[in-house]
């Protein structure tokens, strides 16, 4: 039957186990459940407060960077490509329904819960990329059939094979080269205990704030009181302990009342017993591990003590570490895709604008255009466009140096010219002969 095998897998892709840990049966069921005893799939992640807030963290500067195709130009130097279907979409309208920040923080966030972040380039007659379209990761997959790779989607319950050339995909790490691991399902215990630590929470708050335990009674229960005990008001067949029920929140003021001499004995250990407060600090700074971002980015203050410069060199890691290795991902896909092997001959390539980074922070920009400006690398006019203001004219395109600078070439050769210039035969400052 191995030609009914192969006939199956091209029509319908590769058989996969209803137990694949990894596989559509069990993401659609939760992912499964944890040691914890919660399940947890990259849908329900992101109803942990954390999670949300570290795939936000790094998806935004992804987003809001400024996003240009650029090209080699005479002389040294590149220039802003403008006449390219994609170069005003790019970085404003990627497709008529969607901006350019929507479309790129969705498709990052798939990468950081779903381990694979995909869209879908569209071209016209002539190959270019005109659109590019989000496509859902859950319904998405990378197909190698012998000597072909294409990717398999489905959009409004059709099934389409696209082509490789025409799919940007971003992830992260991988062990096949192909497909992304999923950072919720390598965390998924981690994960399950935070949402254990979140009901826990929940349903202490709901049982009036007190653990568990067992009621003791000084004899033997009734039938009446035994069918009480597990019923509801309304359902009470006993007038006299028609009672409201002892949970949950509405009633958490309210009288308890007990029957028949019974007594509450708490068995449990109390939340501070068991250190609840410290248990879930500990889990965020868990999460924050997996996706690294800085706790103080995360409004995670406990036991911080890296105030001013520390700050600084923590956001300084941050881009270097977390965000600049998503960037690369995004620039080598879009270099590579983006373009038909006319444009990458010419050099066509798409750049990331990380100094955006620095617009909320005058001082440091302000610095950083001194300092360029101070060894000739920026012009008045380049610095005017970074800042979206208009240029001074042609005399703003000028690169200046302070005048008490000088080329190590020039520095011999002045050398050379003033020993040559000098008088072998003119007397040192003490009357003797200069040596």
């Amino acid at each position: 039957m191995s030609w009914w095998n192969s006939l199956r897998a091209s029509l319908f892709g590769q058989s996969a186990s209803v137990g694949d840990p990894n596989g559509w049966l069990i993401r659609a069921v939760n992912g499964g459940r944890t040691h914890a005893g919660t399940s947890v799939s990259e849908f329900n992640a992101m109803k942990l407060p954390v999670v949300y807030a570290c795939i936000n963290r790094i998806a935004n500067p992804i987003a809001r960077f400024p996003l240009r195709i650029l090209r080699p130009k005479d002389g040294g130097g590149v220039e802003e490509v403008l006449d390219h279907p994609l170069s005003r979409r790019l970085s404003t309208r990627p497709n008529d329904l969607m901006s350019s920040r929507t479309l790129r923080k969705a498709v990052q966030s798939h990468a950081l819960s779903w381990g694979n972040g995909y869209a879908e380039i569209e071209r016209n007659g002539r190959g270019q990329a005109v659109n590019l379209w989000p496509l859902l990761p859950w319904n998405t997959q990378p197909v190698r059939q012998e000597d072909q790779f294409f990717y398999r989607t489905r959009i409004d319950g059709r099934s389409f094979e696209l082509p490789h050339d025409d799919v940007l995909h971003i992830m992260d790490m991988s062990q096949d080269g192909y497909v992304g691991l999923s950072p919720v399902f390598l965390a998924r215990e981690a994960l399950g205990m935070a949402l254990a630590l979140e009901q826990f929470g929940a349903k202490f708050f709901a049982n009036d704030m007190k653990s568990g335990g067992f009621l003791m009674h000084p004899g033997k229960l009734s039938a009446t009181a035994q069918g009480n005990l597990g019923k509801p008001k309304e359902q009470r067949t006993d007038p006299g302990a028609n009672l409201e029920r002892q949970g949950g929140l509405d009633n958490a003021h309210r009288v308890k009342v007990l029957e028949e001499g019974m007594k509450f004995i708490q068995t449990t250990i109390p939340p501070e017993d068991a250190q609840f407060l410290s248990t879930r600090d500990f889990q965020i700074a868990e999460i924050a591990r997996m996706y690294d971002v800085p706790l103080i980015l995360l409004q995670s203050h406990e036991k911080t003590t890296s105030w001013g410069t520390g700050i600084e060199q923590l956001m300084i890691g941050f881009v270097q570490q977390t965000i600049d290795p998503w960037v690369g991902a995004w620039e080598q896909e879009m270099n590579w895709k983006l373009f038909t092997e006319e444009e990458r001959k010419l050099g066509y390539f798409v750049k990331f604008n990380m100094n955006a980074l620095l617009r909320g922070d005058m001082v440091t920009r302000s610095k950083f255009y001194r300092e360029m400006f101070s060894v000739g690398a920026y012009s008045p006019n380049m610095i005017l466009g970074l800042e979206d203001e208009d240029p001074i004219g042609p005399d703003g395109d000028h690169h200046f140096v302070p005048t008490n600078y000088g080329t190590i070439a020039n520095a011999v050769a002045n050398v050379g010219r003033t020993v040559s210039s000098a008088d072998p035969n003119r007397e040192s400052g003490d009357g003797g002969p200069r040596e």
